[in-house]
């Protein structure tokens, strides 16, 4: 399943609690040099759009989570119930 599939069952209610904790993990990771620098523009641009809690906000934020820090991104999945995306972000 793609990220853009797994985003969108997320319920549109949780997307603010979701972009928060996937922004602390991209922030506060000892592991930011690992993220490509055109995620992190793309990020930075909706950051500034402040539509980091959109659907292709999210999306960019999962990735990015994922890469620097998949633990931490698969407990954060977990906190919300999203199995189907534990299941992808393991897989990468």
């Amino acid at each position: 399943m793609k990220l853009e599939k797994i985003v969108e069952r997320i319920p549109s209610s949780s997307w603010e609690a979701i972009s928060e904790k996937l922004i602390d993990i991209v922030l506060n990771s000892s592991n930011s040099n690992k993220m490509p620098s055109g995620l992190a523009k793309t990020i930075l641009y909706y950051w500034q759009r402040d539509q980091l809690n959109t659907k292709i906000g999210i999306q960019r934020l999962l990735e990015a989570s994922a890469i620097i820090d998949p633990e931490e991104t698969v407990e954060v999945l977990k906190e919300l119930g999203l199995q189907e995306a534990i299941a992808v972000i393991e897989s990468h």
